[in-house]
């Protein structure tokens, strides 16, 4: 009987697993976003974080210019984005996609508004004012210095001997009797 139903259990699994899987693998496709400005800002991020997936941020562009919902994207942009990609100018791919979503470098040919008047359009600068955080820019990853120069070598020097004259000093200087032998000598109090 345990058999049988062991048997039943794994029979049921595999069954799941076996109908699953394929739609998992499928549901990038279906969930996929119909807004041009979602796929840019996706094209963007991948751009910063994962730049030697190209194809990745080609696919973005490209669902972009055929998404259906194209409000707040400046289409022409994204065109010369894609075509910027093509010639594997990463940087310029970047800013005109952020330019394409008003976020970013301003590539007017005239004087940038004043960052008080935000418009939020396509192609103009999106300045963080009030409650607005202004995080449609992406920036750069973060990479900290990890090596030592010739000041910071010194002063780690300076401190190490800073720290071994400080030892010296408290070995030298140190009274001749300890805390537990004045204990011991003091006269005691009687109550």
């Amino acid at each position: 009987m345990k058999l049988l139903q062991r048997t039943c259990a794994v029979l049921v699994a595999t069954l799941a697993l076996t109908a699953g899987v394929p739609a998992l693998a499928n549901a990038d496709e279906a969930g996929e976003s119909d807004q041009a400005k979602m796929l840019v800002l996706q094209a963007i991020a991948m751009l910063v974080n994962d730049p030697n997936d190209m194809m990745g941020v080609e696919e973005r562009i490209g669902d972009a210019l055929e998404a259906p919902d194209k409000a707040g994207v400046d289409m022409a942009m994204v065109e010369q984005a894609s075509t910027a990609l093509e010639d594997g100018d990463r940087r310029r791919t970047r800013d005109l996609l952020q330019s394409s979503i008003g976020a970013g470098p301003y590539l007017g040919n005239g004087v940038p508004r004043p960052i008080l008047q935000t418009s939020g359009e396509p192609g103009a600068p999106a300045y963080a004012i009030g409650a607005d955080t202004g995080t449609a820019v992406v920036l750069d990853p973060y990479r900290p210095d990890r090596g030592l120069d010739d000041g910071e070598i010194v002063l780690l020097a300076i401190s190490i001997l800073a720290i071994i004259g400080g030892l010296l000093l408290a070995w030298q200087v140190k009274p001749a009797d300890t805390v537990r032998q004045l204990r011991r000598t003091a006269p005691q109090e009687e109550a």
